[in-house]
Formats: C-alpha cells, structure tokens, sequence
C-alpha cells in the first residue's frame, strides 16, 4: 500500500451576509478551529473501488459505502441515500478532468469530523474541499456541481484568518484576508440554537423574493464598515442591528431576537440561514446563564470556536 495522504479543511461562520452574498454582496466570514479531515490509502492493484469510512467527532463511524466509480455504481452501503450524493461527487470529480482515478487502481478512504454534524460548521463543504484537494480539481466548481452555494465555505475552508468575500460575474470569487479586532471579537458570543438548518431551504426561500440591488449595497456597506481599523465596539453593535433588520424586513422572517430572545439586553444576530445552527450575541454579564437557561447549552467565546 502506498503512503496515506491527510487533507483538512477548516468549517466556518458567516457573520455578515447572509443571503445577500449569492448576488455579491460583501459578506464578512470566519474560519472555525475545528474541521474535518480526509484521509487517502491508495491501492495500486485494486479492483476501481472506494472504500469510504466517514466518522462523527466522537469517533462513532456513522456512514459506510463502497463505490464503483467505473461501472458507477454503489457495491454497498449503510445508507443509500448518502451514498449515491458521494458517487455523484465522484462523477462530477471525473467530468472536471481528474486524473486521480485511474484504471485498476482503489481507494481506502476516511473522513473524521472535528465538530457535531447538526452544529452547521460545514460538513459539506469541508467534505467537498478535502475532496478537491486530493483530486486536484477546483473546489468552487465542485460544489457548484454537487451542493450549490455562494462558495464563501470554500474560502473558509482554505482560509487561515477572517476574510472577506465577493462573488464576481465570470471570475474567480474576490477572496480578502482582513483583521477582526479582540476589542469585538473579546466581547461576542456563539450559541447553537438546537437545531440544523437547510441551508438549501433557505436559499431556496431567498430566491423566491425579487433580486436587491439595494440589499446588495446595504449589506456590503455594513461589511465595510465592520472591516475598518478603527470601529468601536458600539458601532459595530450598531451595524449588527441594521444588518439583522435588513434582511428581516427583505425575507420577510422575525428576527431571532424577536421570535426567542426579546428580552435580552444585547444584540443578537442569526448566522447563515435564519431559524438553526448558531447565532451570534453580545456579551453581558449574564448571558451565559441567560441561554443556558432558556436550553441552549452550547455557548462558545470567539477565541474556542474561530481563528
């Protein structure tokens, strides 16, 4: 057997955005200390097989499958379902000119998550970078194949500090490296609602509504604004707000304040699509205790969940 190959790639959280940023809006994004990584054990004389072990966070193999990628077939699995998403990943891997699989030639192959899978962080979109990485093949263009998506998970992804990110009509997505000062990052919280949200659904809901340019301009004017040096604390606040009612106003949806959190003292902002995986809050002397007494027992600081 040949040398294992390990690829990783870090998960993420949009914290502006949302929405917007699938018609090029500026949209600022976090890279997660946590990720998933692939493992690679080529099998020279092998049978045109993958043979895929996908472990959750606490070492539970959840999924299993073989695939054959030539007669492009699942030979067996544990779920279905799951199993013919990554037979197809593989077939789009083929069409965007891979020369990994080569006649003859089989895989081992193990995916270890690093967070829970209902937390949100991008378990696709980890699995489809690590996947681009060991095939050699544009990640952006994969996901658009397989997930769809503005792709800001890719950069995250790849991603060692927050950036900025833009989609571009036929060009590369507009990736940026920006600071994002402690004197915020010190005084916000992440809290998982309970609940996995489809982004798909969400963007699904988005694109029912007539495209905004004007959404498009607030949004990323609000990005902007954030990104800059010398922003305090209370206009960061500020601008979370406008953000939040925003894009309230333009999906038609409460905010999640309104809906779970009206009486807390701080903002709060839902993160990626509205209604599941974590939001973001000010901090306050109590808000630890406050979530945590309303159930959500997941209450993370900037510095033990972002980069």
């Amino acid at each position: 057997m040949d040398s294992i190959k390990t690829f990783k790639s870090r998960g993420k959280l949009l914290l502006t955005g949302e929405y917007a940023v699938l018609d090029g809006a500026l949209a600022l994004a976090v890279p997660t200390q946590v990720g998933q990584t692939l493992q690679i054990h080529p099998v020279t004389k092998g049978n045109n097989q993958i043979t895929w072990l996908a472990y959750k966070h606490n070492g539970e193999l959840w999924f299993n499958c073989i695939l054959d990628i030539y007669t492009e077939q699942v030979v067996k699995t544990n779920q279905p379902d799951i199993a013919l998403k990554l037979l197809k990943i593989f077939l789009e891997v083929k069409k965007l000119g891979s020369k990994t699989f080569q006649e003859n030639s089989s895989f081992e192959c193990e995916t270890h998550l690093e967070f829970p899978e209902n937390w949100g962080l991008g378990t696709s979109s980890t699995l489809i970078n690590n996947i681009a990485k060991w095939t050699k093949v544009d990640p952006y263009k994969l996901l658009s194949q397989t997930f769809g998506g503005s792709g800001y998970d890719i950069a995250c992804a790849n991603a060692e500090n927050p950036i900025t990110y833009r989609l571009q009509k036929e060009k590369e997505p507009m990736v940026r490296d920006v600071y994002f000062p402690s004197e915020i990052s010190d005084r916000i919280i992440f809290v998982y609602l309970n609940n996995k949200q489809n982004s798909r659904e969400g963007i699904q809901h988005y694109r029912q509504k007539e495209k905004s340019q004007a959404l498009v301009e607030a949004i990323s004017e609000i990005t902007e604004q954030i990104i800059t040096s010398k922003i305090t604390f209370e206009e960061f606040a500020y601008q979370i707000i406008q953000h939040e009612n925003y894009i309230s106003k333009f999906i038609e949806i409460p905010t999640i304040k309104e809906k779970l959190f009206s009486d807390y003292p701080g903002f709060i902002k839902s993160l990626g699509a509205w209604g599941g995986d974590f939001i973001m809050a000010e901090k306050t002397d109590n808000s630890e205790q406050y979530f945590r007494g309303k159930g959500y027992k997941v209450v993370k600081n900037y510095d033990e969940l972002l980069i």
